[in-house]
C-alpha cells in the first residue's frame, strides 16, 4: 500500500510540473501597444445619461451646492463667490478635456465673483475635486464629488440624505 501511495504521488507531481511549464517564448512577450483609432483600441468612456453639478467657490473651499451626477458627460458650473481666481480639477477624469496652459488639467475656471463652466466624463464612483492653482489645494481646496450609476441610485441617496449637497449642507468648509 505504501508503494502504490507514493507512486501516485510521484505521477501527481509530474502531471503538476508538466503543467506549470511556461511556453517557449513566453518570456519574450511584450504588451501590445494599441495605435489610437483601431479596433479594439479606443479609450473606455462611461455610458450614461450624465448630469449636472454645481459647486460654490471661494478662497480655499468648495461646496457642492446642486447635483444630479449620473455616469456620463457631467456638466460642471462653478459660482467663484469671492475675489481671487480658482479652477476646478476632476483628478482621474476619463476624457482630457481640459482648460490647458496655466490652468494644467483643470475643467473650468473663474475669476473672482464670476462663474466657469465645463463638462467631465465620469464613471459612477467617489472622484476628488481640487483647485489646482499652486497652494490652493493645501490651503483646503478639495473636496469630493460622488457619481452614480444610474438615477435610482441618485434618487435613493438623496432621500437618506447621503448625497454631496447635504453634505455640504451639514458641514460647510467656509
Amino acid at each position: 500500500m505504501r508503494r502504490s501511495t507514493l507512486a501516485l504521488f510521484a505521477g501527481a507531481t509530474l502531471l503538476v510540473a508538466g503543467c506549470s511549464d511556461i511556453p517557449e517564448g513566453a518570456v519574450e512577450a511584450e504588451a501590445l501597444e494599441c495605435p489610437p483609432g483601431e479596433e479594439g483600441c479606443d479609450d473606455i468612456r462611461p455610458i450614461g445619461d450624465g448630469g449636472t453639478v454645481e459647486f460654490d467657490m471661494g478662497n480655499f473651499w468648495f461646496e457642492i451646492v446642486d447635483t444630479a451626477a449620473v455616469t456620463g458627460a457631467i456638466e460642471v458650473t462653478a459660482n467663484n463667490v469671492e475675489d481671487g481666481y480658482h479652477n476646478l480639477e476632476v483628478l482621474g477624469s476619463a476624457d482630457g478635456t481640459y482648460l490647458g496652459g496655466a490652468d494644467g488639467n483643470a475643467i473650468l475656471g473663474a475669476d473672482g465673483n464670476e462663474t466657469g463652466e465645463g463638462e467631465v466624463e465620469l464613471f459612477p464612483g467617489e472622484w476628488t475635486v481640487i483647485c489646482n492653482v499652486p497652494g490652493h489645494r493645501a490651503a483646503g481646496m478639495e473636496t469630493t464629488m460622488t457619481v452614480y450609476a444610474t438615477d435610482d441610485e441618485l434618487e435613493a441617496a438623496i432621500e437618506a440624505g447621503e448625497d454631496d449637497v447635504t453634505r455640504d449642507e451639514e458641514n460647510p468648509q467656509r
